[in-house]
This record gives C-alpha cells, structure tokens and sequence, in this order.
C-alpha cells in the first residue's frame, strides 16, 4: 500500500494506491465533502481534541455570545529591565551590549487569560510552521511543541491509510510547497518540524515531494505523448508553479523514468491572504475604522482592526476597560452605529463566523458576478456588495506576485509562455475568476485543464509513492 498525503493550510487529504489503483480517501465524515480534512484543531479545556469540520463546529457552539471575562495573572517569572533614561535613542541602541553600567531592575511578567475559556481552535498551522521564534503555546496549563499541534491533524490522515491497508502503514509521501517561506532558513525549519510532526502521527518513513509537481504526475503519468506542463496550485497558504516536461514513453514507470523538472517557484501568498484583504477592505469600515470620536474627531486605533482580520486574537480586546472606552467613543462618534457594531464584535467573540461569511462569499464569486456578506448578529448588520471587478482590484497587489512567481518559473525553465503546452491549476485558489483571467491572458485559454481542485496533488503524491 503506497500512500501520499497532503497536509494543506486549509483542508488536507490522503491518497493511497494498491498499485493497480488510486484512491483519495474519506477522512472527515463531517464535512461536507469528506475526503478533505478542514485542517483545525480544538482543543477543549478538558482535554477532548477534536480535528476536521466538528473543531469548527464546536468552537462556535461553545464560544460565540459567550460572555468573556479576561483577567490578570502573574507568570511567575522577572523579566530584566533597564530603567532611568537611554543615553541613545537610535534604533540600534541595546543597553545590554554597550552600556555596562545601565541601571537594570526585575519586572514581574503578567499576561492577560480567559479563566472561562471552553477550548481554543488552531487552524493554519501550516503557515505556523516556518516561524523560528513560534515553538509551541500553552493549552489549559499544558504545553504543546507546534509538531505536536500539527501531528494531531496528520493522525487522521494515519489512521484512514491504516484502515484501508488493514495493518500500520509505516511509510509516505508527503506534499510540500516549492518554499514554506522565502526566508532558506524558515523553509529548512518548516520541512524539519513537518517531518517531525508526521512521525509524532505514527509514520516512520518520510518523503517530501513538491506538491504542484505532485499535481503534475497526476495529470501526466496518463498521457501518452511527449509534452511541456505547467502547474499553477494556489491553495490556502501558498502559490506554487513548477514546468515540467515528460516524455511519451509506454507505461507509466517509464514515462516518469523519462520526466524532468525544469523549473519551480513559489511565494506565501494565497486563499488565507486574500479573506484578510477583503476583511480590510469590505468590513473595517462597517466596523468604524473610517469613523471618528471625541472633540478632537480622532481616528479609532488601527491595532483594533488588524485584530479583527486575526480573530483567533479577538478575545483579548474583551476587556472591561477596552469595552467601557467604545461605549465613551461610541456617544462622541460620527459613526455610532459602527462603533456600536465593532463593540458587539468583540464583546460576543464573532471573529470567526465572520470569516467564515467572507470566505463564502469569495467562494461565490467563482460561480456568480457579484454577491451579498451578509452579517447578522445583534448590533451586527453588515450587507456589503461585492463585485467581481471589485474584488480583483482588491487583491491586485497579490496578483501580481502570483504573475511574478509564474514567470519566474518559466525563466528557471528557460521556457517562454508559447512552448508550453498546457498550464494545469489546482487549488481552491484557482477558482477564482481574476486568478483564472490572469492565466488566460498569458496562455490562452484553450490551454488551461483545471484539474480535481482539492485532491489532485494527494492523488500526484500516491503516484509518486508506487513509481518513485
């Protein structure tokens, strides 16, 4: 039994192959389509972890319109300090290396907590995976390694395999992306904490394989003629693009034996990427970043906002001080009602249904014109337009970086847009109409395959298993 998984930033899948066959597996008989694995994890505040569609769903049962009440807590530790006035004010200035004699005294190190708190949800970790300085967090006074993390959702994938082959299947396939991070260092730490994570889940055997080039073999090992490809696979966390070329050899051993790689690129940007804009573009000012308070008219501070596109963080503003100032800046404001709708925000913990309503309405945008996010709660109620003209000069900026790693690609590949015969896509990403227009106006259309949008690339990699 031969298997490839695919552990993606959104939705992760497994593939295994007899040899004769590939089958994509079903992993999470929750979710809507049950051979992709949403890739959250919740982990409740007795213990119980639960992994796929059910983590999100539970986070919501158990969080949204829950009355928070954060608190102070000593961490126990001192954190040295320097006191009394720096003798340079540059930004290189570091008293510790220059000046010996800085008066230093010890600070106690606090933290803000949610003694209430039902369970926290990970979802990205992913692109959690190449930080140097993230090691792990603190989950209910135990302490979790980010491998840890990760190797919770990779047991899914584990125990699928295992099911199948009817006995531990100790080796895989695992995708990666062309680069975790453009940074070499954060790529190698990535690699190596998946690689980790993976043996955590119970492989003990595993192999990294680029995953646009996984997508590449599934589309090719059937085609029989001699052919330049292209792969262009956005998904959640990151674009990647490999040219390849194989040749028309009998069988799909040898044609594989006869394919070269010819060139790849990739750049962090993607799905996840992309919610966020449309969060700061459509929703902040629903939410008052355009309004004004007090008699000086002042602008509401940014840091509220950038903590409404990371939701996970949306708790730690629900604070009886932070809560009080937005009801005495709502009474001063221009925009009371936005105020008023930013305070329920926060106040009820309704980060993340509000961006799961934006990633729907993307989601739309692929199929209609234009759409409706529509938000509904309380003090919420936000019905914003989104068209699809709109939405491409939004994310223009990230467009153009995926145009950029394309033609990197080809110029690796020393291969101009005409010599290739067909452009594949794959990923939730390349769903989208601006994504698509952009391919379309560099090959063609006629040249475009979209492929099995989720599982190709776990399909590429249980090919990649049996041959490679």
């Amino acid at each position: 039994m031969f298997c490839g998984v695919d552990f993606g930033t959104t939705n992760s899948s497994v593939a295994v192959s007899n040899g004769e066959r590939v089958r994509i597996l079903e992993i999470d008989p929750a979710n809507d389509n049950p051979t992709l694995l949403p890739s959250l994890l919740y982990i409740a505040r007795n213990g119980e972890r639960i992994v796929g569609r059910a983590a999100a769903d539970v986070y919501i049962e158990r969080n949204v319109n829950r009355e928070i009440e954060l608190k102070q807590v000593d961490l126990g530790i001192s954190i040295e300090s320097y006191v009394a006035a720096e003798p340079d004010k540059s930004r290189d200035y570091r008293p510790a290396e220059t000046d010996d004699d800085a008066p230093r005294e010890a600070v106690r190190a606090r933290a803000m907590i949610d003694p209430n708190e039902p369970g926290r949800l990970f979802q990205s970790l992913k692109s959690s995976l190449r930080h140097r300085t993230f090691h792990g967090t603190e989950a209910f006074g135990e302490h979790y390694q980010v491998e840890e993390l990760t190797a919770m959702i990779l047991r899914r994938a584990k125990e699928a395999a295992d099911a199948v082959a009817g006995k531990p299947v100790d080796t895989a396939v695992f995708g990666r992306p062309v680069r975790f991070s453009e940074d070499a260092e954060e790529d190698a730490v990535a690699e190596r904490r998946l690689r980790v994570a993976a043996q955590i889940a119970g492989f003990k055997d595993v192999v990294f394989f680029y995953e646009p080039v996984a997508a590449c073999v599934e589309y090719a090992i059937g085609a029989e003629r001699r052919q330049r490809l292209m792969v262009v696979d956005i998904g959640g966390g990151t674009c990647d693009v490999c040219v390849m070329e194989f040749g028309g050899a009998h069988g799909p051993a040898a044609r594989l034996a006869e394919s070269r790689i010819l060139g790849v690129a990739g750049v962090p940007v993607a799905g996840d990427a992309i919610d966020k804009e449309i969060i700061r573009a459509k929703l902040f000012p629903c939410f008052g970043s355009r309004s004004r308070y007090g008699p000086s008219m002042l602008p509401l501070p940014q840091f509220l906002f950038n903590t409404i596109a990371d939701w996970q963080n949306l708790y730690r503003l629900n604070t009886e001080e932070n809560i009080n100032w937005l009801i005495a800046s709502e009474m001063s404001s221009d925009q009371p009602r936005a105020v008023r709708a930013l305070r329920c925000l926060i106040r009820n913990n309704y980060g993340y249904p509000v961006a799961r309503e934006v990633e729907l309405a993307k989601k739309r945008l692929s199929t209609q014109l234009e759409t409706d996010i529509e938000i509904r709660h309380k003090d919420i109620q936000i019905g914003e337009r989104l068209e699809r003209a709109e939405f491409a000069h939004i994310i223009e900026h990230m467009l153009e970086r995926m145009l950029a790693s394309i033609e990197e690609a080809e110029k690796t590949a020393q291969t101009q847009p005409q010599e290739i015969d067909y452009v594949l896509t794959t990923g939730g990403t390349c769903l989208i109409p601006a994504v698509r227009e952009m391919l379309d106006a560099r090959y063609g259309s006629a040249r475009l395959l979209q492929r099995e949008t989720f599982t190709s690339v776990a399909t590429g990699l249980a090919i990649v298993a049996r041959y490679v």
